[in-house]
């Protein structure tokens, strides 16, 4: 493959917070219609992945998290994806970290992402069956290994 310089790189740490095989996820509402994402978002320059995740999860649930261990790395290459027309250019590589609740989560956090229309716990056995994105951790948080994270390569 050749290198694309024209491409945009962007490194984001997404939280996997967790609590009685639920999954605790943005609502969001776009193009697509409403659709469900993790919380977290784009690093900033000079700043640890955790503190991207801390930040990010103040700002977008209103609530601090302890950040824990690295468990997936996905990367989308929006040329090669539905979305091309909006993504072409993005390279995206997301890190997905264990997180646990520090406090309650707010009904209206402090600064919702474009498109949060809300929180909502979903069932992590029927993931499968919602509009969660990215598709291809629906069948991969039911089982949570032991072993290190897990490569989950150019995906949705």
């Amino acid at each position: 493959m050749t290198r694309n310089p024209s491409q945009t790189l962007r490194y984001a740490a997404k939280a996997l917070i967790i609590e009685n095989d639920r999954l605790l996820c943005l609502r969001k509402q776009g193009d697509i219609g409403g659709y469900y994402v993790l919380p977290g978002g784009g690093q900033d320059p000079g700043e640890l992945l955790p503190d991207t995740l801390r930040r990010e999860c103040l700002e977008e649930l209103g609530a601090a998290v302890e950040v824990g261990r690295l468990r997936f790395v996905q990367e989308y290459v929006g040329s090669n994806h539905l979305f091309k027309d909006v993504h072409g250019r993005m390279h995206f590589v997301n890190l997905y970290f264990e997180c646990r609740l520090l406090e309650p989560v707010l009904t209206h956090p402090l600064s919702p992402d474009a498109g949060q229309v809300g929180l909502e716990w979903l069932d992590i056995s029927r993931l499968g069956e919602a509009a969660f994105f990215p598709r291809v951790l629906a069948g991969k948080l039911g089982t949570i290994a032991a072993e290190g994270p897990v490569y989950l390569g150019d995906s949705v």
